[in-house]
């Protein structure tokens, strides 16, 4: 699709200056910015954040926004806040590994969200606001995937209790808001891990991962779902059957891009 990220941008620098016109809130942006800092070993274990009132200067934001930013990395297990000591660097992110043989989800952020990323959203009409989520699956007690997902707080609200921690988003949706899902759209290609994805599921930098971008709409073209998904290439595999009008119908999408058809 036409705003799907290329790859090679997924290595650069996050921006030092933020866009308040991209879509993205402030603070999930300044998150991006210090989560970089930490996973690439500019901010090494025990680092202290400047204050708050420093940054926020530096960034040309609010104090609130980067008190938002350090609790999403907190949840993350990536850095830890004292009162009188301040934002310190962990070592590593938490890590609760699941009994063997077990699957499991591992989540790193759960948020609510009011506008969709534009890489999620692509030339879909969206919901006005959104719950956000981000997990590590894990089989084995090893990461096999890593899955940012976006819901629709209406559909959300019907999904039973807690389910999400046993049960797949995508599953709880068909089975509790059918109506928001009448048709699916599934997108797969293959890209080197980033520093993110990589640290996640324990992989190396540029190792290769399939990205998978799942966008889910009801008959009004509204996203009820979006999220993407990145699987460690060693352990990926994807086997579907398919009945003939299916075939027919993605046909042209199933062939290599540039090549002519008959």
């Amino acid at each position: 699709m036409a705003n799907e990220q290329h790859a090679p941008q997924r290595f650069k620098t996050p921006p030092a200056v933020l866009d308040p016109a991209n879509g993205v809130a402030l603070y999930v942006q300044l998150a991006d910015i210090f989560r970089y800092q930490i996973l690439s070993g500019a901010w090494p274990q025990g680092h202290r954040m400047d204050n708050y009132d420093k940054v926020a200067a530096h960034y040309s934001v609010a104090r609130i926004t980067v008190r938002q930013a350090v609790a999403r990395l907190v949840q993350e297990g990536l850095v830890t806040t004292q009162r009188g000591v301040g934002t310190i660097v962990c070592a590593q992110p938490r890590q609760e590994r699941p009994p063997k043989g077990e699957i499991a989800f591992r989540f790193i952020y759960k948020g609510k969200a009011n506008a969709l990323p534009t890489e999620f959203q692509g030339d879909f009409p969206a919901y006005e606001r959104y719950r956000e989520l981000t997990k590590v699956n894990v089989m084995i007690e090893q990461p096999i995937a890593m899955l940012r997902i976006f819901i629709a707080e209406e559909m959300y609200r019907k999904l039973p209790p807690r389910a999400i921690e046993k049960v797949q988003v995508l599953r709880l949706l068909l089975a509790h808001a059918p109506e928001a899902a009448a048709q699916m759209r599934h997108r797969i290609t293959v890209e080197p891990a980033d520093i993110v994805v990589a640290q996640h599921l324990q992989c190396s930098v540029g190792a290769p991962v399939a990205k998978i971008l799942r966008q889910v709409h009801g008959e009004d073209r509204r996203l009820s779902y979006a999220g993407i998904s990145w699987h460690r290439g060693d352990t990926f595999e994807m086997d579907m059957i398919l009945p003939r009008e299916l075939i027919d119908d993605s046909s042209p999408a199933l062939m290599v891009p540039g090549a002519r058809q008959p």
